[in-house]
C-alpha cells in the first residue's frame, strides 16, 4: 500500500447514519446474540470504511495546512466528525442495553462493554454545534502554529523550523533563536488566548449540556478512563511532586554546573553537555536507514515491518512549509498499517521521537492484522505511550551507530528526558484541572495559576527573564491542551511504566522484550490496569513503584556521570 497512490473519497456521512441506524434498529428487535453478533461486524465495518478515508484526509492535510483542498477536508471532519461519534454512542447504547451483554462480552471482551458504557455521556444531539465549534476552535490553532513564521538568520522560519536553532552549542546563537521564537509566540499570545478562551467556554457548554458537573469530568470520559479516576490522578500528581520534583531539581543544578553556567535561562535548558548535545552522524535519511539496521538487530520482523514503512510512503519526517507542528502515528483501518508523522531537525531528539512514534506503529501492525474492532485499535492513551516510550529505551544498546563516541550523552540526556519531563507534566494536568473547575476565570487569572503551579513543579524556571514567559504564557505550545484536554498526563503514567521495562532490559533484555510484545499484542482488548497486572508491571499509582526506579535512576546516573561532560 502506497500512501501517495492511495485514493481518497469524501465519506458520504449521511449515508454512513443511514445505514448504521438501520442496523440498529435490527439490533433492538434481535431476539438472538449470533444475529447481534453479525450486526456488530457490520456496523464496525462500516466505521473502519469512514475512519481510514477521514484518516488519510487529516495526514493530507497536516503534511500541508495551506492545501486548499485538504483545508476543505479538514473543514468537513470538523463539522461531520460530531455526527459520527453521535452515531457510534447510540451504537454504544444499544450494546450497553442489550439483553445479550453478556454474550457480547464473551464474544468481543468485557473492555468493548466498559468502552461502551463510558462513551454514554459524550455526545449528544444538544451538543452538535458546540461540538463542530470545538474541532474548528482546534484547527484554528494547528494551522496558527503551523503556518506562522518569523525571519531568523535571513530566512523566515516557522516554529518548528526554529527548533533546531535552540540546541546550538553556540550560546549566543540559542539566545537569539529562543527570543525569536517568543517575539513569534508573543505576536500569537492574543490569537492564542482567545481560542483557548474560546475552547474553555464551549467545553464547558458541552459538558453541562450532557449532565456533568464540569468538562473534567466529561475529558475524562471521552479518553475513556474505565479504572481509575481524578482522585488517582491527583496522588500521581503529589507523588511526581514527592519523588520526582527533587530529583529533577538536583540534576538541573548539575547540568547548570556541567555548562559552566551562574544559573540556566530558558534557552540553555535543551543543552546538556560542555561539550555540546549528541547529534546523529548523518542526515535524516543515513539516520532512517540506520534505524532500520537497529531494528533488524532487535527483531527481524520489526526491521522489515519498517522497510515496508519507508518503501509505501508510510512516514514523514521532515518539516516544511505549512507542515503541522508535532509527531504522530496514526492507523489507517482498512490498509492495516499505520502512517507516521514527524518533524526531525538534526538534533538528538529525532533519535527519540523517530523510536518513540515507531512504537506506536509496531504496536498497531502486531495487534490490528487480527482486529477489526475500532474500539480495540489502540489501547487507552497511557497505555498507548508504554509502547512508544519503551521503544525508546530498547534502542539504547545501538546508539554508537548513530551518536558514535557520543552514544552515552545520548544515554544519559535521554533519561534526563524521563525526569525533566514528568514534573512538566503534572504542572500541565494540574493546570488543565484548575481551568476547566474554573471555567469563569478571566485570562489573566489562567495565567497567574500557570506561574503558581509551574513554579510548584519546575522552581528553576522561576528566574527565566523572558517577558512572554514571565507573563504565563508558556503552556500556549503545548498542543495536547488544546486538542485532547487532559491526555498530556498519561506520558508520566506511562513512564513510570517505560522505565520498569528499562530497568529490566538493564539485566535481562530478552525478558524485557518479550514482555513488551505482550503487551503490543493485547492492544486495547483491556484497561490501563489490566495490561499491566497481564505483563507484569507495576501500577504508577503505588508509591513503592515509584521509590524503587527513581532510586535505581539516581544510582545509573551516578554510575554514568563519569562517561559525559
Amino acid at each position: 500500500m502506497d500512501f501517495n497512490k492511495l485514493k481518497y473519497e469524501r465519506p458520504d456521512i449521511g449515508e454512513f447514519e443511514r445505514k448504521v441506524l438501520q442496523l440498529l434498529e435490527s439490533f433492538k428487535a434481535s431476539d438472538s446474540h449470533l444475529e447481534q453478533f453479525e450486526l456488530i461486524d457490520q456496523m464496525n465495518s462500516l466505521r473502519n470504511d469512514v475512519l481510514t478515508l477521514l484518516t488519510i484526509a487529516q495526514i493530507r492535510y497536516h503534511l500541508n495546512t495551506l492545501d486548499g483542498k485538504y483545508q476543505k477536508e479538514q473543514q468537513y471532519i470538523n463539522e461531520t466528525w460530531p455526527i459520527y461519534e453521535k452515531i457510534v454512542a447510540l451504537f454504544h447504547k444499544h450494546v450497553s442495553y442489550s439483553p445479550f451483554k453478556d454474550e457480547i462480552k464473551e464474544k468481543y471482551g468485557e473492555q468493548f462493554v466498559c468502552l461502551a458504557e463510558v462513551s454514554q455521556n459524550t455526545v449528544g444531539t444538544n451538543v452538535m454545534e458546540d461540538l463542530i465549534k470545538e474541532n474548528n476552535l482546534i484547527s484554528d490553532y494547528t494551522k496558527l502554529l503551523a503556518t506562522s513564521s518569523i525571519e531568523f538568520r535571513g530566512e523566515n522560519r516557522t516554529l518548528s523550523q526554529l527548533e533546531t536553532y535552540l540546541y546550538s552549542s553556540d550560546r549566543l546563537i540559542r539566545k537569539q533563536a529562543g527570543e525569536k521564537k517568543y517575539e513569534l509566540l508573543s505576536q500569537l499570545e492574543n490569537k492564542i488566548d482567545h481560542i483557548f478562551d474560546e475552547l474553555i467556554k464551549v467545553r464547558n457548554t458541552i459538558a453541562l449540556s450532557l449532565g456533568h458537573a464540569s468538562f473534567v469530568e466529561l475529558g475524562y470520559a471521552r479518553l475513556s478512563r474505565v479504572d481509575y479516576d481524578q482522585t488517582d490522578v491527583e496522588d500521581f500528581r503529589k507523588l511526581i511532586l514527592k519523588h520526582i520534583v527533587p530529583i529533577a531539581e538536583e540534576t538541573r543544578d548539575k547540568q547548570r554546573i556541567r555548562l559552566g553556567l551562574n544559573k540556566l535561562t530558558f534557552y540553555d535548558e535543551d543543552i546538556r553537555f560542555s561539550t555540546g548535545n549528541p547529534v546523529p552522524k548523518g542526515d535524516v535519511e543515513w539516520m532512517v536507514s540506520s534505524f532500520e539496521e537497529i531494528l533488524n538487530e532487535i527483531s527481524l520482523e520489526a526491521g522489515e515491518f519498517f522497510y515496508s514503512l519507508c518503501a509505501n510512503h508510510q512516514l514523514d519526517l521532515l518539516p516544511k512549509e505549512g507542515k503541522a507542528r508535532g509527531a504522530y502515528a496514526t492507523y489507517l483501518c482498512n490498509e492495516k498499517t499505520p502512517y507516521i508523522f514527524a518533524n526531525l531537525n538534526g538534533t538528538r531528539k529525532d533519535m527519540k521521537v523517530l523510536s518513540h512514534e515507531f512504537g506506536h506503529a509496531w504496536q498497531m501492525y502486531l495487534f490490528n492484522q487480527r482486529n477489526s474492532i475500532p474500539e480495540y485499535i489502540l489501547p487507552t492513551k497511557e497505555a498507548c505511550e508504554i509502547h512508544s516510550i519503551s521503544m525508546e529505551f530498547f534502542i539504547w544498546p545501538y546508539m554508537e551507530k548513530i551518536f558514535g563516541e557520543d552514544a552515552d550523552k545520548y544515554r544519559y540526556a535521554h533519561l534526563e528526558d524521563a525526569i525533566f519531563s514528568m514534573p512538566y507534566r503534572a504542572a500541565i494536568d494540574e493546570f488543565q484541572h484548575f481551568i476547566y473547575k474554573n471555567p469563569s476565570f478571566s485570562i489573566s487569572e489562567r495565567k497567574e495559576k500557570w506561574i503558581e503551579i509551574e513554579s510548584k513543579y519546575m522552581p528553576y524556571k522561576s528566574d527565566y527573564e523572558h517577558t512572554y514567559l514571565k507573563r504565563g504564557s508558556f503552556w500556549q505550545q503545548q498542543a495536547h491542551i488544546f486538542t485532547t484536554p487532559f491526555y498530556y498526563i498519561d506520558y508520566a503514567l506511562a513512564q513510570m511504566c517505560s522505565l520498569q521495562i528499562w530497568s529490566k532490559a538493564q539485566t535481562n533484555k530478552s525478558v524485557a522484550w518479550d514482555e513488551y510484545m505482550k503487551l503490543c499484542k493485547l492492544g486495547g482488548s483491556k484497561s490501563f490496569l489490566q495490561l499491566l497486572e497481564q505483563c507484569g508491571i507495576a501500577s504508577p499509582f503505588k508509591e513503592q513503584g515509584f521509590t524503587l526506579i527513581m532510586d535505581e535512576i539516581e544510582r545509573w546516573l551516578e554510575l554514568n556521570e563519569k562517561n559525559i561532560k
